[in-house]
């Protein structure tokens, strides 16, 4: 969990460092223990079908990993103002200088995104609480006048800031590169998966462009929550599998299922070994996986469309996204036509998909 820290014994690793060792060990334990990914189970359930059909089927075609846009392409660069040693002096009455300072130590000026984003949020709301005192206090106000115009112009500044800063967090930060960017094999295969809950981490980053939801201090969980199962990435990922695979699949059953014969609508023993397989294979391993993409996919389309439609966001992150959309557009296809297939065959043999 990114944080800055001022201050720790040589003996005492930070808990950022703890937590970051504690997610790493899960995730390579999760990635020891899953089932067949996608596209193994694609794999298998084709070479099922040869060998039932007794021909060679072709192979899969190989997906190349999620293309997550480069950093270059994602990175905005906030105006920032510069604060001479005059003004530094000069706001010390203020918890805005003590704001200022920590910026310019060493950790400061390498804060994570997150950190970074959750600092710009302090220092607004230090320079409007600092204006309101000067304003207020009336005390010694024309001697101040100047400095006053000189705060109210770095809160216009910082204003405008924020919004590319929480740009950056959302498409920078590790946890968020890996949630969209790094898929877990297998993970869609599992029988608990909190869709609802990744949902609503991503739903929350959202409204951390506001700046209100930062008050509640639960940032870096929500993106820990979303490093650590990479559902986005691995619901996309599945998804370009199937929509890439499953039409070789659909092919050529489309060519081999018509001539099996079905005397008098009565299946032989080769169709009802297919329609085993295709219960086995297909109905209880990779249609489920299905089922998940679907639920992630419109739980978080309306996520997805906010931020397609932000006019902050980088166009790189914006058209990443636009293709997830198109890639399920295309993976529903290939499912339905895949399932017309089977209902065509298991109607002319008076069958039940079941077993």
């Amino acid at each position: 969990m990114p944080t800055v820290v001022t201050h720790y014994s040589r003996t005492t690793l930070p808990l950022s460092c703890v937590l970051r060792v504690l997610c790493l060990c899960l995730l390579l334990w999760l990635s020891g223990c899953s089932p067949q990914n996608t596209a193994e189970q694609l794999d298998d359930y084709r070479a099922r079908l040869s060998r039932t059909l007794d021909t060679t089927m072709p192979a899969l075609p190989s997906r190349a990993p999620l293309s997550y846009p480069a950093r270059n392409d994602l990175l905005l660069q906030p105006e920032g103002i510069e604060i001479d040693l005059t003004d530094l002096y000069n706001i010390q009455t203020c918890e805005l200088g003590s704001l200022v300072a920590e910026r310019n130590t060493a950790l400061g000026k390498v804060q994570a995104y997150s950190v970074r984003l959750r600092y710009e949020y302090q220092l607004i709301e230090a320079l409007e609480q600092c204006i309101a005192f000067y304003q207020q206090s009336g005390e010694d106000l024309e001697n101040r006048e100047g400095q006053l115009t000189t705060m109210q112009e770095w809160l216009k500044v910082k204003s405008a800031d924020y919004a590319l800063h929480w740009s950056n967090m959302l498409t920078l930060s590790d946890e968020t590169k890996q949630a969209f960017g790094r898929p877990l094999p297998g993970l869609l295969n599992g029988d608990d998966l909190d869709i609802t809950g990744q949902v609503a981490s991503l739903k929350q980053l959202n409204q951390y462009g506001d700046g209100n939801a930062l008050q509640d201090a639960r940032l870096e969980t929500h993106l820990q929550q979303l490093a650590l199962l990479r559902l986005p990435a691995s619901v996309w990922f599945a998804a370009q599998q199937l929509a890439n695979g499953l039409p070789v699949i659909t092919q050529q059953l489309d060519t081999l299922l018509p001539a099996l014969t079905c005397g008098q609508g009565r299946p032989d023993d080769t169709a009802t070994i297919l329609r085993n397989v295709f219960y086995l294979s297909f109905i209880e391993k990779i249609q489920p996986i299905g089922s998940r993409i679907n639920a992630f996919h419109y739980a978080f389309e309306p996520i997805s469309l906010s931020w397609q439609q932000s006019p902050v966001l980088p166009p790189a992150f914006k058209m990443f996204l636009a293709e997830q959309s198109q890639q399920f557009a295309e993976y529903q296809l290939a499912m339905k036509n895949h399932v017309t297939v089977w209902q065509t065959f298991l109607a002319r043999c008076n069958m039940s998909p079941g077993t």
